[in-house]
């Protein structure tokens, strides 16, 4: 059963291909009218404005990936983060100075 469907979809797939490049509606194919409509209301300077915010964002992300590559395979790990203010250290500083 599960054949014969499929059979039967990839039937009406390439039928619908078929008619959408050879077939005629008023004198034209369907991609004709498709390319028609597309020419008059597609703005390219619109598309291009899309294309570079795609370009920018692209490269932003090729940027951002090889500041990744290039922190995770740094051979030299750096010690951990101190967090401990000038003033902290002088107070430890003068508990060690007491106990000795």
């Amino acid at each position: 059963m599960g054949m014969l469907k499929f059979l039967a979809w990839t039937a009406c797939a390439v039928g619908l291909g078929i008619f959408l490049a050879k077939g005629e509606i008023d004198g034209r194919t369907p991609l004709d009218h498709v390319e028609r409509a597309w020419k008059r209301n597609v703005r390219p300077s619109h598309m291009d404005r899309v294309k570079e915010g795609v370009d920018r964002v692209k490269d932003g992300l090729e940027g951002a990936l090889e500041d990744a590559k290039e922190a995770v395979g740094s051979k030299t790990e750096p010690g951990p983060r101190e967090r401990i203010t000038a003033e902290d250290r002088a107070a430890v500083n003068r508990l060690i100075a007491q106990q000795k």
